[in-house]
């Protein structure tokens, strides 16, 4: 199935999907934050993590593929059932955690791989698959608590127009 990018720009419902998304990247960039403070009174920790190339490999990542999923993959609208609000957005976390993986492995192949360590590359992708399935797990309670604050919000401010996204076409 072949989707055009006129198609997609047209989409609607964009706004609100970016204002969920926006709000839930926030929320981890704000507990990355945390945890690097917390991590500073440790007097065993040698070096805090750089939060800011956390965010960039990522959170930011995840944020624009949770993004992409509420707006294009599976929107969610007023009329859905709360069943199925969570369902669109343990999807939207997938998606979120997809990108978090393909970010990571993209990082280490062309680090590991432009440094000669070719024999690293596996391993670092074995870690980045890790860590995004990991994400996954821990950001599902977060990405479907999004996904239900944006059906309320959307139930007490419904859309004017159609949103519909690939699974329902």
């Amino acid at each position: 199935m072949q989707i055009p990018v006129k198609r997609m720009l047209r989409t609607r419902g964009a706004l609100v999907a970016a204002v969920t998304a926006l709000g839930v990247g926030l929320a981890l960039v704000v507990g990355r934050v945390l945890l690097a403070l917390v991590e500073l009174l440790e007097p065993t920790t040698a070096t805090t993590p750089i939060v800011a190339w956390l965010v960039l490999a990522t959170i930011l990542p995840f944020t624009v593929g949770y993004f992409l999923a509420l707006w294009v993959i599976a929107p969610i609208t007023h009329e859905l059932r709360v069943g199925h609000v969570i369902t669109r957005s343990i999807l939207a976390t997938g998606v979120g955690a997809t990108l978090w993986f393909i970010s990571l492995a993209v990082i280490a192949t062309i680090t590991f791989a432009s440094a000669g360590d070719i024999e690293e590359i596996a391993p670092q992708l074995g870690y980045a698959l890790a860590s995004a399935l990991t994400a996954l797990i821990t950001l599902l309670p977060l990405g479907v608590l999004g996904g239900v604050l944006q059906w309320v919000w959307r139930t007490g401010h419904p859309a004017q127009h159609h949103i519909e996204g690939l699974i329902d076409v």
